[in-house]
């Protein structure tokens, strides 16, 4: 009995230590983000629910997905290019469980904190379980107890793969009326995530009309990689461009604005 009772504070105390690690990594990892002006969304739900296949299948991050509780203790991070040419960050998290002890919370909380920073929460849900009810309740009732209850939500429903002819569907879609209805596992819905994902993390962006020479090439490779380009037009002496892209961005290519078309 004493060695197992050693062992076992053994564990905590690691445990802790990798807590610890976590947190550090954590803060470096956000002050990178705001130096990037990268929104952040986080993925939440009950266990089992799908996020880090939906991860995998989002960001090919490679992520450990298995059919055990706190199967990911230590966030998964990863950048996600959006149609509109945004970037993101996507974060997976622990498997929230009914209950979950008040201590226990506070010992995960290393791992939680990427849900008290997101701008926006992904709330998936595998809509397949028989007590989908209690799991969404569940989930909510954790993110109160963190201090993330009034984070915008994008529901997610998960696992569509399991039903047919939309029965899946019509059971939740007026309740929540922007939730996306996919399959991690068969790529099923992913455009319309992705869509909506950008629709709600649109960030305020300027909307300018450019004229960069041709040999200014550094500056059109730019442009590209930080802008939303609407229009494009490269015959005559200067490339022509309609652009929308981040307003801390803005003064990088102020000697190439001929219009500001955001109030146009």
């Amino acid at each position: 009995l004493e060695v197992d009772r050693r062992k076992v504070g053994e564990r905590i105390d690691r445990i802790q230590r990798d807590l610890e690690t976590v947190q550090r990594q954590r803060a470096t990892q956000r002050a990178g983000r705001l130096r990037n002006q990268w929104p952040l969304a986080s993925l939440v739900g009950y266990t089992n629910a799908g996020k880090s296949t939906l991860l995998n299948a989002l960001t090919q991050a490679g992520v450990l997905s298995e059919d055990k509780l706190f199967a990911t203790l230590d966030p998964t991070t990863r950048r996600l290019r959006l149609p509109t040419n945004q970037n993101v960050l996507l974060s997976d998290t622990v498997g929230f469980i009914r209950k979950l002890p008040h201590d226990l919370v506070e010992s995960f909380k290393a791992t939680l904190e990427e849900v008290v920073q997101a701008d926006l929460l992904l709330h998936v849900v595998d809509m397949s379980h028989p007590q989908v009810e209690e799991q969404i309740v569940a989930v909510d009732d954790v993110l109160k107890e963190i201090g993330a209850a009034e984070k915008p939500v994008l529901m997610v429903f998960n696992k569509l793969d399991r039903f047919s002819n939309g029965e899946g569907v019509e059971r939740f879609s007026d309740r929540f009326p922007h939730a996306v209805f996919i399959s991690a596992k068969t790529g099923l819905g992913i455009d319309s995530l992705l869509a909506e994902l950008g629709a709600q993390l649109r960030p305020v962006r300027a909307f300018l009309e450019l004229e960069v020479p041709h040999d200014r090439s550094a500056v059109i490779a730019r442009l590209h990689e930080v802008g939303q380009i609407v229009e494009r037009d490269y015959e005559g002496e200067s490339a022509r461009f309609k652009v929308r892209i981040p307003p801390h961005c803005r003064s990088e290519f102020e000697p190439y604005i001929r219009k500001d078309l955001t109030v146009a």
